[in-house]
């Protein structure tokens, strides 16, 4: 197994489902951009083996990791969407 940003991934999923909740854009560079932004305010948590995976995943599920990560993600939903850097608002 290659090393893997477990929290990347994490934050990926939950932003996908958060999303679904929200009025905003949700084109690619918008995604992106809320990724990014979520990303730079939660630690990476690296893993190079199934079994790590498998713990920071049930880590990620624990009520204060979930609320940090949801806090973070929502933060940047509202950031990129006050500010998308596409010219069309509209889009997506």
């Amino acid at each position: 197994m290659a090393l893997v940003n477990m929290t990347e991934i994490i934050v990926k999923e939950r932003l996908e489902e958060l999303l679904k909740e929200y009025d905003c854009c949700k084109c690619e560079i918008c995604f992106m951009d809320m990724l990014a932004v979520a990303l730079n305010q939660i630690k990476p948590q690296y893993v190079n083996t199934k079994k790590g995976e498998l713990l920071k995943r049930i880590d990620a599920v624990s009520k204060q990791n979930s609320v940090d990560i949801d806090i973070a993600i929502i933060k940047a939903i509202e950031i990129v969407r006050n500010s998308p850097h596409h010219e069309n608002k509209e889009e997506g």
